[in-house]
């Protein structure tokens, strides 16, 4: 299986709040998009784990009509605290991109 960053064709996180992170991986054809989602590969479980937070507060849509999968996660640090180290967010996506996915 390959990894995400060979098959979407955009991987983003930013910002959903102080205290909420989203990250949005499209894809530009549905047969991609569909195999993806539907290996079940990137649940919520997934998230929790490579970001280390509650499952419980962890969120996953599937798109269909714009190929995408969206996912909204706590933020491990608020948006602008000492220990902030990506005060946008949008740096977050880099660990998914090597998650192996169906091709």
């Amino acid at each position: 299986m390959p990894p995400l960053a060979d098959v979407a064709v955009a991987v983003k996180s930013a910002n959903a709040g102080a205290s909420w992170m989203t990250f949005d991986i499209v894809f530009d054809n549905r047969a991609t998009y569909e195999r993806v989602r539907d290996s079940v590969r990137l649940d919520a479980g997934l998230f929790a784990r490579v970001y280390a937070v509650d499952l419980s507060l962890v969120r996953v849509y599937y798109c269909d009509p714009v190929l995408t999968i969206k996912a909204t996660i706590p933020r491990t640090t608020s948006s602008g605290g000492v220990d902030e180290t990506d005060f946008d967010g949008v740096q977050q996506f880099v660990p998914l991109l090597a998650v192996d996915v169906p091709g």
